[in-house]
């Protein structure tokens, strides 16, 4: 089954009209093509949050260690054993 692309709508609001207008300097060979501007803005913005989300997931494997960490020797290392041999077969 092909994948097609998904069409977005965009609406020129006055923030993305100055950061369109920033981005024409930033690459003046684009500065005609207002796709082309949109295109690298929201490619810098993946950037930005690609790194975000790495930062994000980085984090979050850290607080988890930490738990374990905090978890290590609260039970002693038999405790699996002892909690079963309390019931009967």
């Amino acid at each position: 089954m092909p994948i097609t692309p998904k069409i977005h709508i965009i609406i020129e609001s006055d923030e993305l009209l100055a950061c369109l207008s920033k981005a024409a300097m930033l690459w003046p060979d684009q500065r005609d093509d207002r796709t082309a501007l949109l295109k690298m803005v929201i490619e810098d913005g993946m950037k930005v949050t690609n790194s975000k989300y790495e930062e994000f997931s980085r984090n979050r494997l850290e607080a988890l260690q930490r738990l374990i960490a905090i978890g290590t020797g609260l039970w002693p290392a038999d405790w699996d054993e002892t909690r079963k041999a309390e019931w009967p077969d």
